[in-house]
């Protein structure tokens, strides 16, 4: 029974019971109560009957039972309105247990990992999990499977048939369109996607990053202004005074408005109404100046910090709040853990300057009005603490700020008591075609080196070349006259990326690339836990410990591992597609923070564990790219080569 049923079947008790008539199920008495519509806190009680709200301030109402709410702050229970649960290697319940115990109560998570994958069936699987969960789970459809068909190979290629199955079986809004060049170029597979969406009256996720753009504006930049950006982002992260970071964004603004952005308004077009969760600097301005929603991510603290100031500069001139929302989008096992997911985001939000009031309409009616407005109907039913809505009701003990969750309450039972569940979270199910994803042989070190048309000599390749900071890391690609030695190209400084279809739709023969300029020092990394397409994709200084590292994710049937001098650093398995484990969090967590570490030791980002896999091989991505169908020239829009 879906939420809009429940409303309707317990219609006549709720007004008897806000009428005063009959005894309330709940009341929680002697706390404060923040409403989110207007920002004020009072204090008050709530009355809460068959699940839903029946009524505030009502002193002295009777009830079947009550809670003491003095010292604790009641809001909205979080919405996150987009999320992929696979990047915190775990299933549906493992992450809900987790996240609904931090006040989650609604989560719409895009399982685009595992359909990539397995296609609909992994849609089917991940579906399948979502029963008997302290939380309201949804999920969206995956719409860009693979991110780009030219470019590379996934375990499955859903079009508009699959978005009309995944329909079928209860997806409830198209996931990220991440393939925005051709959505806006009407590329015949994406507009069939975006059609299908329109036909089916399903809300429609963006996912447009203006990365080209802020570039182009900052090399514009002369070297006073230049110096201003550098000022102001050092000054507002060092002293933590977020208003200095109001030098940087007016810098960038005054530029952006100069321009004209034809794309994101074709773009938009194709979409209509939408949030965006890919906005991490002073764009938010300009997709808000288009009539663009917007979702803060995680990813701004987590992924790309360097920008946060200037992003939530942005977000603190606004007049009006209204069209900002909040989600965690890709969160690891670890700061999944630390942070607890939406409740861990305000926290970082309350710390950056944003007012924690503001904060928590981000999470919760800003979320719960645009879904509504785009066609969730049930979210009409969330996001606000008044009479008739969903009894998710959330208890923070101490100041609102901290975000200390006490209590949390899912249509009206407690669900969760200082950060614990009070009932065990069902067991996973996982589908037999999960655990056989991974279909490649074991590797030898020859596999790694690349074969020359000559036993010696030289020989001229395409080389993918990363930019100096401050510039964003997206590689390009350059020529290099490179030496060959016994028949082999020699790699020279460059590190070598190695990407094998995984699927079992190739030769079992790797693609690989050259890239300068990158962090890695010695060893290898590997991984099949690699955006988008989750193929196995290998990083490397040498070929002896390429394989090494490969071998251990070849034979955990999925997983990632790191490697040096002959010796395995560390290891996660993955044996549910290749990306997940059916196992606890905490668990999960300690193995991501010993990869974290182990990459650290080659000189790889820690921060970033899975940017070194995703930011050479997403084809769908600003740059140039290594895929397992060859080397993508982004700017030619073609497959090419690695030898001239």
């Amino acid at each position: 029974m879906n939420l809009l049923e429940k409303r309707l079947q317990a219609y006549d008790d709720l007004l008897l019971a806000a009428r005063g008539e009959i005894p309330a199920d709940l009341a929680i008495q002697g706390g404060r109560i923040l409403n989110v519509l207007t920002g004020e806190i009072l204090e008050g009680d709530i009355l809460v009957h068959r699940g839903f709200i029946a009524g505030l301030f009502t002193r002295g109402a009777k009830a079947r039972e009550t809670i003491d709410a003095r010292g604790k702050t009641a809001i909205p229970a979080f919405i996150d309105p987009h999320v992929h649960i696979e990047s915190s290697m775990v299933l549906p319940p493992e992450y809900a247990r987790v996240v609904a115990a931090n006040g989650t109560g609604t989560v719409l998570s895009d399982p685009h990992e595992i359909v990539n994958v397995m296609g609909v069936e992994g849609f089917a699987m991940m579906m399948d999990n979502a029963a008997d969960l302290p939380l309201r789970l949804f999920f969206d459809i995956p719409t860009c499977v693979p991110s780009k068909r030219e470019a590379e190979s996934a375990g499955a290629d859903v079009q508009a048939d699959e978005v009309r199955e995944m329909a079928r079986l209860g997806g409830r809004k198209l996931g990220e369109l991440m393939s925005y060049e051709e959505i806006i170029s009407g590329e015949p597979a994406m507009t069939g996607i975006v059609k299908s969406g329109w036909e089916l009256g399903l809300p429609r996720d963006a996912h447009f990053p203006m990365f080209s753009v802020l570039g182009g504006v900052f090399s514009s930049l002369t070297l006073p202004q230049k110096l201003g950006m550098g000022i102001g982002l050092l000054g507002a992260q060092a002293l933590r005074m977020p208003s200095l970071a109001a030098l940087p964004y007016g810098i960038f603004m005054r530029q952006l408005r100069q321009q004209a952005y034809p794309d994101l308004n074709a773009y938009l077009v194709a979409l209509g109404l939408t949030a965006d969760h890919e906005t991490y600097g002073p764009e938010i301005q300009i997709k808000l100046d288009h009539g663009m929603r917007l979702m803060v991510s995680s990813h701004i603290f987590l992924t790309l910090p360097m920008m946060m100031p200037i992003f939530l500069q942005g977000v603190r001139r606004l007049k009006y709040k209204d069209m900002i929302g909040l989600c965690t989008d890709d969160i690891w096992p670890d700061d999944l853990v630390e942070m607890g997911g939406i409740a861990g985001v305000l926290r970082l939000l309350a710390r950056n300057g944003i007012h924690p009031v503001d904060a928590v309409r981000f999470a919760t009616a800003n979320n719960a009005q645009r879904l509504a407005q785009a066609g969730i109907r049930e979210a009409a039913l969330l996001g606000a603490l008044v009479p008739g809505n969903a009894a998710d009701i959330v208890l923070v003990d101490g100041p609102l700020k901290d975000f200390k969750i006490g209590m949390v309450f899912h249509e009206g039972t407690l669900v969760a008591e200082n950060g614990r569940l009070t009932q065990a979270a069902p067991a996973a199910k996982v589908a037999a075609k999960a655990l056989d994803s991974v279909r490649l042989a074991p590797v030898s070190a020859d596999t790694f080196r690349i074969p020359a048309p000559s036993a010696n000599g030289k020989v001229r390749a395409r080389v993918l070349v990363l930019p100096k900071p401050p510039a964003l890391p997206f590689p390009n690609l350059e020529e290099q006259v490179l030496p060959v030695s016994g028949g082999v190209v020699e790699r020279g400084d460059n590190i070598m990326i190695a990407v094998f279809n995984r699927y079992g739709k190739g030769s079992g023969t790797p693609v690989i690339g050259l890239i300068q300029g990158y962090t890695l020092k010695s060893g290898a990394a590997a991984s099949t836990l690699s955006h988008d397409s989750h193929n196995l994709i290998v990083l490397g200084t040498n070929p002896e410990d390429m394989a090494l590292a490969a071998n251990s994710v070849i034979e955990m049937k999925g997983g990632m591992a790191a490697a040096r001098d002959g010796n395995l650093l560390a290891k996660i398995a993955f044996p549910v597609g290749g990306i997940m484990a059916d196992e606890k969090v905490e668990d999960m967590a300690v193995h991501a923070r010993a990869f974290r570490q182990a990459i650290g030791e080659l000189g790889l980002d820690p921060k970033s564990p899975i940017l070194p896999f995703a930011i050479f091989s997403l084809p769908a991505g600003p740059g140039d790219k290594v895929t397992d169908r060859g080397i993508w020239d982004g700017a030619k829009k073609r497959l090419v080569e690695l030898l001239v």
